[in-house]
């Protein structure tokens, strides 16, 4: 039988890191590596009843990242035909949506997360980052994981990422090689910054549950700055500005939910700073939430605008730094103080905390170590259809990626080569379609996971029509009960929807989108909570403690 490589869906996708690759990793790193090489396998994943290495009749898929991608795509493969192994930095995925909740204090962070280990899953983990990977043994070298900081956050210098140089000792893990059947890489971006000096050390991020979690502590700490008798008049003001940078569904909705918390809740317990906070919006679009409707947009300024949060749209932002506004240099970090952001259309601002939600961007695994590829394994078919021609023998390959860094992709996920012979291997979220290419929402790499877990239980990859990203509709919620929900009239030619409005605004809305993310949270469990914690708030109120 053939060789096969299938790499399948995700927010990014792994490179290799082989023979002359070794100069890009550190001393200690190459050295591991090496004794690697010599000794064989450092983990043959034989340990557990879900990876089963003398089982021939079950493939080995190993599934880089637990979020979106990989962790549904593991829930949906066949445990009689694969034997799926997630390796993941962090041991859970986590129900992104609903972040905005947890960080305002509406819900606990244990109510967002899923265990990958789960005794009712056949599916097996190791805690670990992927550093390369060799086409030509189909093997995944990983670093571990379980006691290294920060692993629950963006990082905060672009060339950290958990990088071993970056480490202290005691945090570097042991680094071992894992073989693999199929390879399924959903390692997940990062915070894009367009290089604004200071925001990749100074602003917070809003990506994971210690990002939200940051936010939430940071909210409550400016608060008791502030009522500290020795804080200025000035400082108060400036400490209690909470600004957001990125007018997408993240920042409206956290715009919002950090109003009605402030608003509703805080200003019970500290009526001396009543009509101080402040919350301004900031985003480069002239308008919020440029992918709804225009009325829908329109409405959600207008709305938010009544609430008392400022909309600052077509504002570029220049820099962000600690410190009040117009203080000389040097800078120097000072949580118990307040930050100065720069705009070209302001000048400077103080502002007690900078939200950075502007975007995703390719990680450093994508960017450096997917660069170039080595040798093939012999007999390559790719993904076994008829037309795929023998790949020829090269000792390097590229992938074709778009102007955004991304893998380019055709209909069935599948990463196009720099090869006259148009060889495909398979890829997912992380990528671009040639045509027709989803938005980068959870909602779309959720349907990319089931669509290709599928495929691979029915062995027809490539032989059915492409993959069709199924638009259900975009919602976010702005304050006061009140949300926005788009519905799609077109896209899959069934017209499935042509006889409801184009969109819903206000409170039927919000009660839709109540609706919908407890019904899309994964367990029961989380439902029943999730449920149970919105009805608790209303009858008592938010968590307004700090820790």
């Amino acid at each position: 039988m053939p060789a096969r490589f299938d790499v399948a869906l995700g927010r990014s996708v792994a490179g290799q890191l082989r023979g002359s690759r070794l100069r890009h990793l550190d001393p200690r790193s190459q050295s591991l590596l090496s004794n690697l090489q010599r000794r064989g396998f450092a983990t043959r994943v034989e340990h557990t009843t879900a990876i089963n290495t003398s089982d021939e009749s079950r493939e080995r898929v190993i599934i880089l990242g637990s979020g979106w991608g990989g962790y549904t795509l593991s829930r949906c493969l066949d445990p009689k035909q694969f034997s799926p192994l997630v390796i993941s930095p962090r041991s859970y995925f986590v129900f992104t949506p609903l972040l905005t909740d947890a960080a305002s204090g509406s819900l606990d962070f244990s109510n967002l997360v899923e265990p990958v280990r789960d005794p009712r899953a056949k599916v097996d983990f190791f805690q670990a980052r992927a550093r390369g990977l060799d086409l030509k043994k189909k093997t995944v070298l990983c670093e571990a994981t379980v006691v290294q900081s920060g692993v629950t956050q963006t990082p905060r210098t672009e060339d950290n990422e958990g990088h071993p140089a970056n480490l202290a000792k005691w945090e570097q893990g042991e680094l071992f090689e894992v073989p693999y059947d199929k390879l399924v890489i959903a390692v997940g971006t990062v915070a894009r910054t367009f290089n604004t000096p200071g925001v990749r050390d100074n602003a917070l991020f809003f990506k994971d549950i210690g990002d939200a979690k940051r936010v939430k502590r940071r909210i409550r700490e400016l608060f008791e700055l502030a009522v500290l008798p020795t804080t200025t008049p000035e400082m108060k003001k400036w400490l209690l500005h909470f600004a957001i940078v990125g007018a997408g569904p993240t920042g409206t909705e956290l715009a919002a939910s950090l109003r009605d918390f402030i608003h509703k809740d805080l200003m019970r317990v500290y009526p001396a700073l009543r009509d101080i906070p402040k919350i301004s919006l900031y985003d480069v679009a002239p308008n919020v939430l440029s992918m709804f409707d225009k009325t829908l947009s329109q409405y959600a300024m207008d709305t938010m605008k009544s609430e008392g949060i400022d909309i600052k749209t077509s504002h570029h932002i220049k820099s962000l730094r600690w410190g009040p506004p117009g203080a000389p240099p040097p800078y120097h970090m000072d949580p118990k103080g307040c930050l100065t952001l720069e705009t070209a259309e302001e000048g400077e601002v103080g502002v007690g905390m900078c939200v950075w939600v502007t975007g995703n961007a390719q990680n450093k695994f994508v960017k450096d170590t997917l660069s170039k590829i080595g040798p093939l394994p012999t007999g390559f078919e790719g993904d076994g259809a008829p037309d795929q021609p023998q790949a020829p023998e090269k000792s390097s390959w590229e992938f074709k990626k778009a102007k955004n860094g991304a893998l380019l992709v055709d209909g069935h996920l599948r990463v196009q080569l720099k090869d006259e012979t148009g060889r495909r291997l398979c890829l997912g979220d992380n990528a671009v379609l040639e045509t027709g290419s989803p938005p980068a929402t959870a909602q779309a790499t959720h349907q990319m996971a089931k669509w290709l877990g599928k495929r691979l239980n029915k062995r027809d990859l490539g032989q059915t029509a492409p993959f069709k990203f199924r638009d259900l509709g975009t919602m976010a919620y702005i304050g006061e009960e009140k949300a926005l929900m788009q519905i799609p009239h077109n896209g899959d030619g069934k017209k499935r929807l042509k006889y409801l409005p184009e969109g819903l605004r206000g409170r039927l809305a919000s009660w839709i989108w109540d609706g919908a993310y407890i019904t899309m949270s994964i367990s029961w469990r989380n439902k029943l909570r999730v449920a149970f914690r919105w009805t608790l708030n209303r009858m008592f109120g938010r968590d307004v403690s700090r820790f």
